[in-house]
């Protein structure tokens, strides 16, 4: 099949995706479902991975072919769209959203929040909270519109990406980090705030100066924390250990000022609320299934040993950053803890997988993109989980057995191809 056909089919499973998300997504409360919306996403999501698979490369005009559709979706694949309004909603009422959970709001925009988030407060940084905020001072009280604020934040984020993308990588950094159907139905239609995060990590990590590789950085990492890991990583990747610690200072100082100046409205609170995802026990989290699995009371030895191993590897990979690349270390850390934390999404996948999407060859990206296909079947549209308990951490596990088969079977990257990936791997900001 020629590549625009594959476009083709690729546009109409999306279209179909978001067809069907108006009968069976994560609808505004008060809005009844339309026609056989499940079997349509099914359809789509099917068509739109195959033609993802079999195209290998795809150009930015392709990508914005298969995301337009999913623009005019309804919320899918999950409901936390609807708290990201809840919270920022209380930062415009003067509420403190590290205090008090989106049930202390009375209205429209308290709606639609799944119940284990009302009463939670927000984990999310103050850059985060205060760019949400902003979206309902516009939208005012009306959900809808600030439901598509939310998503055009993601928008923006997928578009830095995209760029950062192109300039770290070649075409196939565009169709495993942006075109991927993860991507898609997760941060385009599911409106997650990974996407603005990612957009910023991955613009510092493309960037030549470190200071404003910091600036980028910090401001991710204020959207959500582990992207602070690829600081590190910018820094070890500099060539003698005098540089380093020079490198290190500088920074440390650009991450503290930039710290402190976003900071100003909304405080230091979210550091205190960073486990609040831990409210009820996690679908994707390998370390849950364990811990669920070994007898007597060892889920939270589990957990935390989870969280040291998670620490073990981001050390290991910093110290191995001048042989494997800023962008390459920073990538394989980061899929490690996505998948060694307490709480792990199918999407927090692409933290890494997106720095890995600029550096990878055929063999590392059909891997990840057979782990990434997996992980996109594994979600109803309505956000509810395709496994139920008690197979904690299965999907994770059947992403990632996925993942190793086809790359032991795909074929090793032909020597100019392996040179140009190389050289894209050590280039360091």
């Amino acid at each position: 099949m020629t590549s625009r056909r594959l476009l083709a089919v690729g546009t109409v499973g999306s279209a179909l995706v978001a067809l069907g998300g108006w009968g069976s997504g994560a609808l505004p409360p008060g809005w009844d479902g339309v026609g056989p919306g499940t079997p349509l996403v099914l359809v789509g999501v099917l068509l739109l991975g195959a033609a993802w698979w079999r195209l290998r490369s795809i150009s930015p005009g392709g990508v914005l072919l298969w995301a337009a559709p999913l623009l005019l979706a309804p919320p899918m694949f999950s409901r936390d769209v609807y708290a990201y309004v809840g919270q920022a909603a209380l930062v415009v009422e003067g509420v403190d959203p590290y205090d008090s959970g989106p049930s202390a709001l009375d209205g429209p925009l308290a709606d639609g929040i799944d119940e284990v988030w009302r009463d939670t407060p927000s984990p999310y940084g103050p850059l985060w909270l205060t760019l949400a905020s902003l979206v309902v001072r516009v939208t005012g009280e009306s959900l809808l519109p600030a439901l598509v604020g939310m998503r055009l934040l993601a928008v923006l984020g997928l578009v830095l990406a995209g760029w950062a993308l192109r300039r770290l990588g070649r075409d196939r950094a565009l169709w495993l980090g942006v075109a991927n159907p993860l991507v898609l139905l997760h941060l385009v239609a599911g409106a997650h705030n990974e996407a603005l995060m990612l957009g910023l990590m991955l613009a510092g990590l493309a960037v030549g100066s470190l200071p404003l590789a910091a600036v980028l950085i910090t401001a991710a990492a204020l959207v959500k924390l582990p992207a602070l890991a690829a600081l590190g990583f910018v820094v070890m990747a500099r060539p003698t250990w005098a540089s380093r610690l020079r490198g290190a200072l500088v920074a440390g100082l650009v991450c503290g000022v930039t710290a402190v100046l976003l900071s100003l409205d909304l405080g230091w609170g979210w550091l205190g609320t960073l486990d609040t995802g831990r409210a009820r026990l996690s679908l994707f989290s390998p370390m849950t299934g364990l811990g669920v699995l070994l007898p007597g009371d060892a889920l939270d030895a589990v957990l935390l040993a989870g969280l040291l191993l998670a620490v073990g590897v981001v050390a290991a990979l910093l110290w191995r950053t001048p042989s494997l690349g800023p962008v390459r270390a920073a990538g394989l850390a980061l899929l490690a803890v996505s998948v060694l934390l307490p709480v792990v999404q199918p999407w927090y996948v692409l933290w890494g997988v997106l720095p890995l999407a600029a550096v990878a060859g055929p063999r590392l990206a059909a891997g990840l993109g057979a782990g990434c296909l997996v992980l996109a079947l594994m979600v109803w549209p309505s956000g509810r989980s395709v496994v139920r308990p008690p197979l904690y951490g299965l999907p994770t596990l059947l992403a990632a057995a996925a993942a190793v088969v086809v790359w032991r079977r795909e074929p090793e990257a032909v020597p100019a191809e392996r040179a140009r990936c190389t050289q894209r791997s050590d280039d360091t900001p």
